[in-house]
């Protein structure tokens, strides 16, 4: 019998006994199944026969540990459920009877409620750190299955929060990894260094094969769960510790609790409504205003601003016959085409009726609902489930039902598509100035999307898409259609939730991208873990958000846990899109020392960067730029490059066209404090003589950009200095050079996406 086979068994039996749990000596049992180490164990159901002397006698050893048999119990110890005994029945007995009497005590609203008692052989182990392993694994509904190993005993959550994320515990999820790919992951972690013998003791404890067998028994009962069904599964299983003795990886204390999995199959798209509902020939408008301005007529004004055509707009309004020149009708079966796109702007309990006409008429082939409040208020709410019913009914009908994006989005910007929907004045939302088109923004929220856009304006975004509540589309499937396009190089995710198992579909699109593509992801939901972690160590220590960051991270996405990160990966990926990644080592450069220090002390070593001596050639290059600006005296040649005050726009261009074409240099990090008087850093019409100008052809606004496009190497700018210099970094950016506004942060946010794009170079074809 295979372990999935007794595991259906054993989760058969506790459902018909009303469990939802199985017994800690059952989950020792499938452990013992897939060939993992178990101790021996006695059952002691509660209120039934003490044990008998020959059954505690074949327990090997001279100590035994008794604890209690109890799911609502996790924590055993603290409860006073475990007691190690000498191995004599009589002993046995009276350790059974003072663990009911305190169990009574301590927790009296659940003692009737334990099922038995567990007499198990005692397992030496040493207690020294690394000696115990932590191995669960849990299911999501963002992402199914999520594994984590770390160190293991009392205090594995303790520790897991002492280390920095990823140094004790890796999560991955089940889906995506195999044993040995985890052993891979694993094998970064403290935890693995001390069993594998890699510490300064050098003893190995535990061989890679035995840690494989491990990881390998949880992901197989993973992948037992099977896709598109219901089942009543494992919800959560962990074994806290695995105790490391004689080379074997010994479960001392398993847990493993039950429900109803739900593992939805992702119904295919229709990607032919997604290129309508994108790209539109025909728009209709239900909810605009004849006589004021509202948000329909605010949407109806930017579609018109945009050029898109009045003719293949109407209006859906029976007391009007034009509004701003376009054509009204009275209801939507008197339109004259099926919408390729429909924006409904009307209250939400008006919601239902609406929808209702349009799938009834088969009135459009998408449909944007803009109503806030469906789904979160009372009355939203049963707008909501309306919604809903008429969507599901028409489908059973046959009718061919529209895709529909929100309800509560703030509306879709495309470029290609020609129009704008997003309810929002020009006056407030100025049409975006830049040139840069190869990024794609999904946001849940739309004021989330607006803001970024605003920040951003050397971004004009091919899509900006607000998926609101998702009632029908998600965002991930934007993210699914938005990446299979040439021409966008960065989809860049804003998420407060994901839908059932979309967090696993965007880890699968993210870990499948061509290197060239990059999914930058900003989830919402740190502090949510406090409220919901539940009392194992595995939802503790890999809640929802730290699976997301996991899970997406290793799939080879940019997770940013700021919005000033979010920002900063868009601006690095829209404009370093086609640049080459080969390594690690950073030239760097400022003229201020405390950023030349402050790019040093924030190189991350443990990740590989390093900060390489120049060649030769490239310090004889520099050498010469110094002394021919009579400054050769006052600089040491070296890594960071401290040019100081006194270095001019032409200098600093030089020592850049050196570093980069350094073959012992893969990027470059160039600062520049804008204040000094040897450059030309202000806005045009500040100095009256004119020379010290962002426009004078000598200025590193202009020269730089030009030494980045005659190069593949990334770059990275920093000008640290207030509103003034605004020019300059925004001339910078305008060609082609990404600009931060300072060091720490470039450094912080470089290393990473270098780190990331390095990754998904190195991994796919």
């Amino acid at each position: 019998m295979k372990v999935s086979a007794l595991a259906r068994k054993l989760i058969e039996s506790a459902a018909l006994q009303g469990r939802d749990a199985l017994h800690e000596h059952e989950a020792y049992a499938l452990l013992a199944k897939a060939g993992l180490a178990v101790p021996q164990s006695v059952f002691v159901p509660a209120g039934g026969p003490l044990p008998c002397p020959g059954s505690i006698e074949a327990i090997p050893g001279d100590r035994v540990v008794v604890k209690v048999v109890c799911p609502e119990i996790p924590h055993k110890t603290e409860a006073g459920g475990v007691a190690v005994v000498e191995k004599s029945h009589r002993a046995v007995c009276e350790a059974l009877e003072s663990m009911d009497r305190t169990l009574r005590q301590r927790v009296p609203a659940i003692a009737d409620r334990v099922a038995g008692f567990l007499v198990c052989e005692f397992i030496p182990c040493p207690r020294t750190l690394g000696s115990e392993l932590f191995v669960g694994m849990r299911w999501t509904r963002e992402f199914g299955y999520v594994m984590a190993a770390g160190l293991g005993g009392l205090d594995t959550e303790e520790l897991a929060h002492r280390f920095q994320p990823g140094h004790d515990v890796k999560i991955a999820c089940a889906h995506l990894t195999d044993p040995r790919d985890f052993l891979e992951m694993f094998s970064s972690t403290f935890t693995y260094l001390k069993l594998s013998g890699r510490d300064r003791e050098g003893k190995k404890l535990l061989s890679d094969d035995e840690l494989e067998r491990v990881f390998g028994f949880f992901l197989a009962l993973a992948s037992a769960v099977g896709s598109g069904q219901n089942r009543r599964w494992i919800k959560e299983f962990e074994v806290n510790p695995f105790y490391i003795s004689h080379g074997r990886a010994v479960a001392v204390d398993a847990l493993c609790t039950l429900q109803e999995i739900t593992a939805p199959r992702h119904l295919p798209m229709d990607w032919s409504k997604m290129e309508r509902l994108l790209q539109p020939e025909t728009i209709t408008i239900v909810g605009v205003s004849a006589r004021g301005i509202n948000v329909g007529r605010t949407i109806l004004r930017n579609l018109l601003r945009d050029g898109f055509g009045p003719s293949k707009m109407r209006v859906v309004r029976p007391d009007a016959e034009t509004i701003d020149g376009v054509e009204c009708v009275g209801d939507v079966a008197e339109l004259p085409w099926k919408a390729d796109l429909m924006v409904v702007a009307v209250s939400a309990p008006r919601v239902p009726e609406v929808m209702d006409d349009i799938t009834s008429c088969e009135a459009a082939h998408s449909v944007i609902l803009i109503p806030g409040g469906m789904g979160e208020t009372e009355m939203g709410k049963e707008a909501d489930e309306k919604t809903r019913a008429i969507l599901a009914r028409g489908k059973s009908e046959g009718k061919e039902t529209p895709a529909v994006v929100g309800p509560n989005s703030l509306g879709i910007r495309s470029l290609p598509g020609g129009y704008d929907t997003l309810f929002i004045p020009e006056t407030k939302l100025p049409p975006q100035p830049g040139n840069v088109r190869n990024v794609a923004l999904v946001c849940q929220s739309g004021a989330f999307m607006i803001t970024r856009m605003n920040r951003l304006p050397f971004l004009n975004p091919l899509f900006a898409i607000s998926t609101g509540n998702q009632m029908h589309l998600s965002s991930i499937d934007f993210v699914e259609h938005l990446v299979q396009r040439e021409e966008i190089d960065v989809v860049a995710l804003y998420v407060e939730g994901f839908n059932p198992l979309d967090g696993l579909r965007l880890a699968s699109l993210c870990r499948d991208l061509t290197p060239c593509k990059q999914v930058i992801v900003y989830k919402t939901g740190k502090t949510a873990e406090g409220a919901q972690a539940a009392s194992s160590h595995t939802a503790s220590i890999s809640g929802d958000y730290e699976a997301c960051v996991a899970v997406l991270s290793e799939a080879g996405a940019l997770v940013a846990t700021s919005f000033d990160e979010f920002r900063a990966f868009i601006m690095l990926s829209s404009l370093l899109a086609s640049r080459e990644f080969s390594g690690r080592r950073l030239g760097t450069l400022s003229n201020a020392g405390f950023e030349a220090v402050g790019m040093a002390d924030n190189l991350d070593r443990e990740a590989g960067f390093s900060l390489p001596r120049f060649s030769g050639r490239t310090r004889e290059r520099i050498q010469l730029a110094l002394s021919e600006a009579g400054i050769a005296r006052l600089i040491n040649v070296r890594n960071p490059l401290d040019l100081t005050p006194m270095a001019s726009d032409t200098v600093h261009t030089q020592c850049l066209e050196a570093i980069i074409e350094d073959e012992d240099v893969d990027a470059v990090v160039m600062g520049f404090v804008p204040l000094t008087p040897a450059m030309a850093t202000l806005p045009p019409g500040v100095d009256p003589s004119g020379r010290d100008s962002v426009l004078n052809e000598s200025s590193v606004a202009q020269r730089v950009p030009d030494v980045f496009r005659r190069h593949s190497k990334p770059l990275v700018t920093v000008v640290d200095a207030g509103e003034l210099y605004d020019p300059l970094a925004e001339a910078l950016i305008a060609g082609g050079v990404p600009c931060l506004r300072s060091a720490d942060l470039a450094m912080t946010v470089f290393q990473r996406f270098i780190d990331v794009r390095f990754a998904n170079f190195s991994r796919k074809p």
